[in-house]
């Protein structure tokens, strides 16, 4: 049994009582722009980083990693690839614009322009996004014509050149590094931009992003790239955010978010839980004359066990599938021994060796095993491989590269969902303890509750002449059975609350005995606040 500090429990984004929906912390940047707890309208509840504002990093959580060493890491990333030398970085500064290039094919590609924005607005770099954003526009950006809304997937550094037609995954990275730099820096352009190509992803009268009929992202709106699909387009926490803030279509988008999950799942092979380049829309490998190897675990498909583990710990909307994906994915590259990169889709004939934008990737899809007893070795192997892989350089730097960057951001609490700022109202409480926050002197913080955001201003109660509170001793002890959590030793009247890894509530109540059993049909990692301790145990 491991007992961990209480502050892990009352950091800035804990939750406490989720029954009820309260959550405690900060929620803004030092900018004031917002990050925290949500809620549904038709009184849904789950427990991704959406609803409560919690993005506390893995890397902290299973490898006791500090926020200094994770920033640390994360902004000597941003000074390799995008400020390095010519042998490390990947974007290119030029006057009021700036390109990310993939330095193996010479060419820029709209892919590697949207990875940058989302990783310059992540990370708050407003200059180098801004850059980005003007050699999009000027360079690669449809406004009129047959592909209206739409961005050419490859140019050449001069801007000029290469193919118009688009790469979807580009138009994705776009739209939601937009909508998040709307509302992080409070610039409405940028939201109209996001909202012009989000129109003519469904209006463009010639090419639609999604297929009419069941919604699924296609690889390409052109010819018969209409027919099939990439399960590595599929970005359903994405789209889950642009059915939210869109302002039309939005029944389109919501079931373009339904699709993505289904299709992810039903490409995910039920033995390796591998995909495949592109699949059919059933999820089955998908043939196509330009790729001879689309029907195999390839430079695409890697990214999908990414997109379902984003999705799980933003969301868990659909949390049941993800962590069966995750649990096969990992499992399989377990038995590997994460040493091959290349593999047919039910995991024969491994080729060539495990990649850092692997390591990324299912160091993400790995976060969705944290209630599954038993994973914690295999979470913390991927997190160590992710945190171990170094910083790519030289000729092939630009994809994996930037593949295990967008991974880190995820890892390391640093990838958030900005959002428009809400109604704030005050409250004022006089207390020793509201909504899981000690208060021992005057103190101010934000507590969603109900749906509803308050800046309390908080004072603690005056002392009285007396002391009541309980003080526990070493004997007490904290301990799991099949069907309860058993807490020994302490004080009847001992106040105590049980969570899940994510912060949310199972049970909050006082010992009645000197042998409290709290009934929970709940499985995996758990901790237990007793009093002024905090263990964690397994069930």
């Amino acid at each position: 049994m491991k007992k961990l500090s209480t502050a892990l429990l009352l950091s800035t984004a804990a939750a406490f009582a989720a029954e009820s929906q309260v959550y405690t912390g900060n929620f803004f940047d030092e900018n004031e722009a917002y990050y925290g707890p949500d809620c549904e309208k038709d009184g849904s509840a789950f427990n991704g980083a959406y609803y409560t504002g919690n993005y506390e990093s893995p890397f902290k959580t299973y490898l006791g990693k500090t926020d200094a060493e994770i920033q640390e890491k994360m902004d000597a990333m941003w000074d390799h690839y995008f400020k390095g030398d010519n042998n490390s970085k990947v974007f290119f500064d030029n006057g009021n614009e700036g390109y990310i290039k993939d330095i193996n094919n010479n060419d820029i590609r709209s892919e590697g322009m949207s990875y940058g924005m989302m990783i310059a607005v992540q990370t708050g770099h407003k200059e180098e996004f801004d850059k980005l954003w003007n050699w999009a526009k000027n360079h690669m950006w449809h406004k009129g014509g047959d592909w209206d809304g739409y961005f050419a997937w490859q140019r050449r550094d001069d801007g000029f050149g290469g193919d118009d037609n688009c790469a979807p995954d580009g138009e994705m990275y776009f739209m939601m590094s937009l909508l998040f730099a709307a509302n992080r820096w409070d610039d409405d352009q940028y939201r109209k931009d996001a909202l012009y190509i989000m129109d003519k992803m469904w209006n463009n009268p010639g090419h639609k992003l999604f297929n009419q009929g069941n919604y699924i992202i296609v690889f390409q709106p052109l010819g018969n790239g209409n027919d099939f699909s990439d399960p590595s387009y599929d970005l359903p926490a994405y789209l889950e955010l642009i059915s939210r803030w869109a302002e039309k279509d939005t029944d389109k988008w919501k079931k373009a978010v339904s699709a993505a999950r289904e299709h992810l799942y039903k490409s995910s092979n039920t033995s390796s839980g591998l995909f495949t380049d592109y699949s059919a829309f059933n999820g089955q490998p998908q043939q196509y004359n330009g790729n001879s190897n689309s029907t195999k675990y390839m430079y695409d498909a890697m990214r999908s066990a990414m997109n379902f583990g984003m999705d799980y710990y933003l969301f868990g909307a659909d949390s049941t599938r993800e962590i069966e994906m995750a649990t096969r994915i990992i499992n399989f590259f377990e038995k590997d021994g994460y040493q091959h990169a290349r593999f047919n889709w039910d995991g024969s004939n491994p080729q060539e060796q495990y990649t850092q934008g692997e390591a990324g990737a299912n160091a993400v899809a790995a976060i969705a095993l944290r209630s599954t007893p038993g994973s914690e070795d295999k979470i913390k192997k991927n997190l160590q491989n992710a945190w171990d892989t170094k910083f790519m350089t030289g000729q092939y730097r630009y994809y994996d590269g930037l593949v295990h960057y967008l991974a880190m951001l995820h890892l390391s609490g640093s990838f958030k969902i900005w959002k428009p700022k809400p109604e704030v109202s005050e409250k004022e409480v006089t207390a020793n303890e509201y909504n899981g926050i000690n208060i021992a002197n005057d103190t101010t913080f934000y507590s969603f509750e109900s749906c509803k955001l308050y800046k309390v201003s908080a004072k603690p109660e005056p002392k009285q002449g007396f002391n009541t509170a309980i003080s526990l001793n070493n004997s007490v002890r904290v301990r799991s059975t099949n069907n309860a959590i058993v807490i020994d030793n302490a004080p009847a009247g001992t106040k105590y609350t049980v969570t899940d890894m994510n912060g949310r509530i199972l049970s909050a109540s006082r010992t009645n005995s000197a042998s409290e059993e709290i009934r929970l049909t709940n499985k995996g990692a758990m901790l237990v606040i007793v009093g002024n301790k905090t263990y964690r145990v397994s069930k």
